[in-house]
């Protein structure tokens, strides 16, 4: 992932944060079994990507997750 990638990943995450706030953890989650039960593994690993820009940015190792 390069420099604009990242950025743009951790742009939508604090997106993502201030929408969905305390709730984030779970529409991420949520969105991530949709793209595992729907095989969408382009998807799939951007949301992983966005999942841990999300965790980084609050604060939360997340390889722990």
């Amino acid at each position: 992932m390069d420099s604009s990638d990242e950025a743009r990943v951790f742009l939508i995450a604090r997106g993502l944060i201030a929408e969905h706030g305390d709730d984030v953890a779970r529409f991420l989650q949520d969105k991530i079994d949709r793209l595992t039960a729907a095989r969408d593994y382009e998807q799939l690993s951007e949301w992983f990507a966005i999942r841990n820009a999300v965790a980084l940015s609050l604060g939360f190792d997340p390889t722990l997750q």
